[in-house]
């Protein structure tokens, strides 16, 4: 599974949205962590089109999961 990312602009982002439209829940959430775990990394190696790009696909996540109804838990990592 590859995280979220949206251009700016983005020519394939309906597609995307619809596909995201279709996951179950769980993977939903998977993806989210995924998308969110990498944004960190690209974050900590100043990676900031990366980042921006994966910034877009976690919005993305929280507008699409907000209209389908269910909440996206951040999981915080231990030290």
């Amino acid at each position: 599974m590859e995280p979220l990312c949206f251009d700016h602009p983005d020519q394939n982002r309906a597609e995307k949205e619809a596909v995201l439209q279709s996951l179950d829940p769980t993977a939903f959430s998977a993806l989210f962590q995924l998308t969110r775990k990498e944004a960190s990394i690209a974050r900590q190696n100043g990676d900031m089109e990366r980042l921006y790009a994966l910034t877009r696909g976690l919005k993305t996540l929280q507008r699409i999961s907000g209209e389908r109804g269910f909440v996206l838990a951040i999981r915080r990592s231990s030290p």
